[in-house]
């Protein structure tokens, strides 16, 4: 059993060798780091495709920070312009 798994060993290393280009099965490991267009074409795909979700998420944040900022500054400027005293009374309390 032990030298099956060797020989099998054996003959995947001596394929791995012979054959060569069959590693070279992802888009980065054929080219490396060679400087060649497709090479930079094939990392900004991929920086584009890692950035998106952060760039969706940054975006709702901001939104949801500036409405809230927009309502408490609204809310503030209301209470500066109500009258200091406000009479507690309701016209739906007084029975008429």
């Amino acid at each position: 059993m032990k030298q099956g798994k060797i020989w099998a060993a054996l003959f995947v290393a001596i394929a791995a060798l012979l054959f060569n280009s069959a590693a070279h099965a992802c888009a980065v490991c054929i080219f490396g780091a060679a400087g060649d267009p497709l090479t930079d074409a094939f990392n900004w795909s991929i920086l584009f495709l890692m950035a998106m979700p952060y760039t969706i998420l940054v975006s709702i944040a901001g939104f949801l920070f500036y409405s809230h900022r927009r309502a408490v500054k609204k809310a503030r400027s209301e209470a500066e312009k109500a009258p200091i005293l406000r009479l507690a009374w309701i016209h739906k309390e007084s029975g008429r």
